[in-house]
């Protein structure tokens, strides 16, 4: 019953902008997608070219690639199989990627490495996010934390529920707000009132016994 869950790690905004700066293709273009579109890194490694709609400007998640296996398999769930918008920065840098970076291959997979075989999600992040992490000062994260950034960021910008789990394609809203890590601000407001009440008292406190 006392068992301690594993800290939940939250990127933010500026940090992702900061690993994206200091990251080298084709980790640049992976931790742009995520940051922007919040898909889980199974299904980030599991894209292939056609499911980039440039004309309708949006991504279609089909399926996702096993880390260990690195062989196709479904979505986690039947809600995760959707399409989500394709932002027009996001746009841009896949454009660019396809032109220049990308390494061609049988499946057609956005990425593989040069032997034509998909990443492994434990290779990007110790060759990929960890240096561009450590290079940008800050603290080290799994790829999921991306997952978690997006949803908290969208809630911040003040995003419905409805389309932070759309976008997350959770078929329960529960596990969204598990994903939002928010306060909300009259609860900030609340709790700031408090501290200041008790800061209040202990100034006089200290004034009258001095």
């Amino acid at each position: 019953p006392d068992e301690q869950k594993r800290e939940v790690r939250v990127l933010r905004e500026a940090e992702v902008a900061a690993i994206i700066a200091h990251a080298k293709e084709p980790y640049v273009t992976m931790f742009a997608i995520l940051g922007m579109t919040g898909i889980r890194a199974s299904e980030l490694f599991g894209l292939q070219l056609h499911d980039l709609d440039f004309r309708q400007k949006l991504i279609h998640i089909r399926r996702s690639l096993d880390s260990r296996t690195r062989e196709v398999q479904p979505t986690k769930t039947k809600a995760s199989a959707n399409s989500i918008p394709m932002p027009p920065e996001l746009e841009e840098r896949l454009r660019n990627y396809l032109q220049r970076r990308r390494c061609q291959n049988a499946a057609g997979f956005l990425f593989t490495n040069r032997n034509g075989n998909p990443y492994a999600i434990g290779k990007v992040v110790e060759y990929g996010l960890w240096p561009a992490q450590d290079a940008a000062g800050i603290r080290r994260s799994g790829l999921h934390a991306f997952r978690h950034q997006v949803a908290t960021e969208l809630q911040e910008h003040g995003a419905p529920l409805k389309v932070v789990q759309r976008q997350l394609r959770h078929s329960d809203p529960r596990t969204t707000l598990r994903y939002a890590h928010v306060i909300e601000d009259t609860h900030r407001k609340a709790m700031e009132s408090l501290a200041a009440g008790i800061e209040q008292h202990l100034k006089r406190q200290l004034e009258s016994s001095s």
